[in-house]
């Protein structure tokens, strides 16, 4: 494989790539619209992206939600870069840049299909599960020191 490269997204334009990428990946196998991929928390949240011969080839972002709670949403990576270790990185480089920011703990909503994906990187699961996007998901927590 060439050369990786993890980075947050630098501007508006490669910002427009990273929610196409985020739809092909986690909407339009739904059969979800383009649009649906974004919320009302795109703005000041930490975009990181993995990038592969200038192209998109898996993101993430990272929400600070308190002075002490971060939140990981929209880890996509595209289905035939999947499986090797490309997710694993971003969501290492996430946990990082938390700890910079000097977060205590993180979560996330999984799929369920991700659980295992996650528990390896130290995320336990909380609560029950619940159906979202007729998908079912669990939040799932990781505790940080700086």
């Amino acid at each position: 494989m060439p050369q990786l490269d993890i980075r947050p997204v630098r501007n508006k334009q490669e910002l427009e790539e990273l929610f196409y990428q985020r739809w092909l990946v986690l909407r339009s196998p739904l059969g979800m619209e383009i649009g649906s991929e974004r919320d009302n928390h795109e703005e000041g949240a930490l975009h990181l992206i993995a990038m592969c011969d200038r192209k998109i080839i898996a993101s993430a972002r990272l929400r600070q939600l308190s002075l002490e709670l971060g939140s990981i949403s929209y880890v996509a990576v595209l289905p035939e870069f999947q499986n090797r270790g490309i997710g694993t990185k971003l969501i290492k480089n996430l946990i990082a840049k938390a700890q910079q920011k000097n977060l205590k703990t993180l979560r996330l909503m999984s799929r369920i299909n991700a659980i295992k994906f996650y528990q390896k990187l130290g995320f336990s699961e909380q609560e029950n599960p619940f159906d979202y996007l007729g998908i079912p998901h669990i939040f799932m927590q990781l505790d940080i020191q700086p």
